[in-house]
C-alpha cells in the first residue's frame, strides 16, 4: 500500500474507534440511567440506601417500617438508665425523662436524607455501594424535663458559701468561704442524650468551680477593720467642738458587714448610728413640720411645710470609719447636720389641688348617750384630715381601725338581730352614714354600703350606712382629677363631714321613692346567756319594715356621668322575747353575743 493510501485509511480508523467509544459510553449511561430509574421506582416510598438514625440502619425500609423501627429501637434506648458521674457523686436518669421522641418527624428526616436535590438523589441511587448518612432523631424537651434534671443535679451541685463576719460581743469572728461547683443543665442534657442514643450506660461531667461573693481573705480584712474600729472610743466633734464620744459598745450596735464600693467591709447602719449621735446634738436637731390645710368657710389654703434638721448620718459614718482605720493620730470624727424634708412638702400639698369645698353633709345625733356622742366625736378625730388621692379608694374600716377601749372607744349600743345591745364603739354608724352622704353628694362612685336593719328616723330615708369591724364596710372611690381632703366636726347635737378638692363641674340630682312592701312587726325570740337563769323579758318593738329606693344622677359639665340606684329594705322593729339560760323559747330563736 502506498503512503498515499495509508494516509487516507488512518483517519477512517480513528473515527471508527471514536464512534465505538461513544456507543459504549452511551450504552453505559443508558444502563446507569436505567438503574437509577429502576431504583428510584423501588425506593420511591422507602428510605434511601445508607441512611441510618443513631447507627440504626433504615435504608430500604418503607416509611411505615422505618417509623416503627425508630420508635422501637430509639425509644428503648431512651428508656435505658444513664448514670451521670461527677467526681464522687452520681445520679441515674433516663433520657426519656428529659426528651420525647417524635418518631414520625424522625422518619420524615430519614426519608428526606439525600433527597435535597435531583443530583444528590441520583448519586445515591446510581452508586453500587451506599453513601453512609447518619441522621439525628427528632427529640423535644419534655415540659417537666428541665425541672426533673435540676432536681437530680442538686445531688452533685454545691452552692458556694460566702465568707462572713459576725460580732461576738466586741470580737469579730470570721466564718470562712467555701467554693461551690456547678454544671450547665444543657450540657448534661446533651450528654445524657448522646449516651442513650449510643447505648452507653454512663457519662462523666466536669464540674465548674463557683467562687462565692466573699472570699475568706476579704472577710479577714473586714474583721481587722472592725477590730480597729472597736478598739477604743471615737470622739465626736460638732462645729469644731467636742460634744461627746461613742463607746465601743455603742459602735458595735451599728456595725454591719456588707459589700461596699471598695469591697467587703464594715458599714455602719443608719438607725442605730443616728440613735447614738442624735443625743449629742439634741439642741440643734428639729423635726420637720408637714404642710397642712387650713379651712375657712368654703375655701382651703395650704399652710407651708417647714423642713427640719437631722444628723448627716452617711457622712458621719464615713468620718468614723476613716479615723478608726487611720494609723496613729486622733480618733476624732466630725459630724454635721443635713436638711430633713417634711413628709408632705408645700409643693406636694399644692399639687393635690385641694382648694374648695365640693360637698358637705350633717346628721342629727338623735337620742344619744354621752358615750355614743364621745365615740362619734372620736371617730371624727380619726377621720379628720384624711386625704384621698385620685383613683384611691376609701374604706371606712381601714381608715378608722378597730373600735377598742385601748384606742379610746366607750360602750354604746348596736343593733343585733333587731335588738339593741351594748357594744364598744356604739355610734360608729352615725359617722359612716354622714361620710356616705358626703360622698353621695360629691357624686363619687360607691362600691360598698349596707343599710341598718330597721329604719332610724334621724337619718335620711334610704341613705344610711351600717358598718362593723370585721363585717360590713363603707367603700367609695375618688374618681376626680384631684385629691379630696376630708374634714370632720361635731357637737353634742350634730355631726358634719365635708369634702374639699377642685370643682370640676359636678352636680348631683337625687330622688327617693315612696316606701313600698310594708311588713308588720312580729314577736321574735332570743337567748341572752348573760341574763338571769330562767328569766324572760320583752324588748323593742316599733315601726314597720318597708322597701325604698334612692335614685342618683351625677352630671359633669352638663353631661350625665353616671346613674345610680340604692335599694334599701328595712326590717320591722320586732318585739323580742329574751330568755335567760335554762329556758327554751317556744319558737325559732337566735343567741345574743356576750362580752
Amino acid at each position: 500500500m502506498t503512503d498515499i493510501e495509508a494516509g487516507i485509511f488512518r483517519p477512517a480508523r480513528h473515527w471508527r474507534r471514536l464512534a465505538i467509544a461513544v456507543a459504549v459510553a452511551s450504552a453505559l449511561a443508558l444502563a446507569a440511567a436505567s438503574v437509577v430509574v429502576t431504583r428510584a421506582v423501588v425506593y420511591r416510598s422507602s428510605v434511601l440506601p445508607g441512611v441510618s438514625i443513631a447507627d440504626i440502619e433504615l435504608g430500604g425500609l418503607d416509611r411505615t417500617d422505618a417509623r416503627a423501627r425508630v420508635a422501637s429501637i430509639v425509644g428503648s434506648r431512651l428508656a435505658e438508665p444513664v448514670t451521670v458521674k461527677a467526681g464522687a457523686e452520681s445520679f441515674t436518669m433516663r433520657a426519656s425523662d428529659l426528651f420525647v421522641l417524635d418518631a414520625a418527624a424522625t422518619e420524615e428526616r430519614a426519608y428526606a436524607a439525600a433527597r435535597d436535590s435531583f443530583w444528590s438523589q441520583a448519586l445515591a441511587l446510581a452508586l453500587p455501594f451506599p453513601l453512609e448518612r447518619d441522621v439525628d432523631p427528632v427529640l423535644t424537651l419534655r415540659a417537666d424535663g428541665r425541672a426533673t434534671l435540676v432536681e437530680r443535679l442538686a445531688r452533685i451541685r454545691r452552692d458556694p458559701v460566702a465568707a462572713r463576719v459576725e460580732l461576738a460581743g466586741l470580737e469579730p469572728v470570721v466564718h470562712p468561704a467555701r467554693l461551690g461547683s456547678t454544671v450547665e443543665e444543657s450540657v448534661v442534657a446533651d450528654l445524657i442524650r448522646a449516651a442513650a442514643l449510643a447505648g452507653r450506660e454512663s457519662v462523666t461531667v466536669g464540674l465548674v468551680a463557683q467562687r462565692p461573693g466573699v472570699m475568706t481573705g476579704e472577710a479577714e480584712r473586714a474583721a481587722a477593720e472592725a477590730e480597729a474600729l472597736l478598739s477604743a472610743p471615737i470622739e465626736i466633734t460638732f462645729r469644731g467642738e467636742t460634744v461627746g464620744a461613742l463607746e465601743p459598745s455603742e459602735l458595735a450596735k451599728a456595725v454591719r458587714f456588707a459589700q461596699r464600693a471598695d469591697g467587703y467591709g464594715v458599714v455602719l447602719a443608719d438607725e442605730p448610728l443616728t440613735a447614738a449621735l442624735a443625743p449629742l446634738v439634741l439642741g440643734d436637731v428639729r423635726d420637720p413640720v408637714d404642710a397642712s390645710f387650713r379651712v375657712k368657710g368654703k375655701r382651703v389654703r395650704v399652710v407651708p411645710a417647714r423642713p427640719g434638721t437631722q444628723v448627716a448620718v452617711r457622712k458621719a459614718a464615713g468620718a468614723i470609719l476613716a479615723v478608726a482605720t487611720m494609723d496613729g493620730g486622733s480618733r476624732a470624727a466630725a459630724i454635721g447636720l443635713t436638711k430633713r424634708q417634711a413628709a408632705l412638702t408645700t409643693r406636694e400639698a399644692r399639687a393635690l389641688g385641694i382648694r374648695h369645698r365640693i360637698s358637705t353633709f350633717t346628721t342629727e345625733m338623735g337620742p344619744s348617750s354621752s358615750n355614743r356622742i364621745w365615740n362619734v366625736q372620736l371617730l371624727g378625730r380619726y377621720l379628720d384630715g384624711t386625704i384621698l388621692k385620685p383613683g384611691q379608694k376609701f374604706s371606712f374600716n381601714k381608715v378608722m381601725g378597730p373600735r377598742t377601749p385601748e384606742r379610746g372607744f366607750r360602750e354604746g349600743m348596736m343593733i343585733f338581730g333587731g335588738v339593741l345591745i351594748p357594744s364598744i364603739g356604739g355610734g360608729v354608724c352615725q359617722t359612716a352614714t354622714t361620710i356616705f352622704n358626703a360622698a353621695f353628694e360629691a357624686g363619687l362612685p360607691i362600691s360598698k354600703r349596707k343599710n341598718h336593719s330597721f329604719y332610724i328616723s334621724h337619718y335620711p330615708t334610704g341613705r344610711d350606712a351600717a358598718v362593723s369591724w370585721g363585717g360590713p364596710d363603707l367603700v367609695f372611690k375618688n374618681d376626680l382629677d384631684h385629691a379630696i381632703l376630708i374634714k370632720a366636726s361635731g357637737t353634742t347635737a350634730t355631726f358634719t363631714v365635708s369634702f374639699y378638692g377642685t370643682r370640676q363641674g359636678r352636680r348631683v340630682v337625687s330622688t327617693t321613692s315612696e316606701p313600698t312592701n310594708y311588713t308588720s312587726p312580729q314577736l321574735q325570740y332570743a337567748i341572752d346567756p348573760s341574763a338571769p337563769a330562767g328569766s324572760v323579758r320583752t324588748t323593742g318593738g316599733g315601726g314597720s319594715g318597708f322597701d325604698v329606693t334612692v335614685y342618683r344622677t351625677v352630671y359633669e359639665r352638663g353631661s350625665v356621668l353616671r346613674k345610680d340606684k340604692f335599694f334599701t329594705r328595712y326590717t320591722p322593729e320586732n318585739p323580742t322575747a329574751v330568755y335567760g339560760p335554762g329556758s327554751t323559747p317556744p319558737g325559732p330563736y337566735f343567741t345574743l353575743p356576750t362580752g
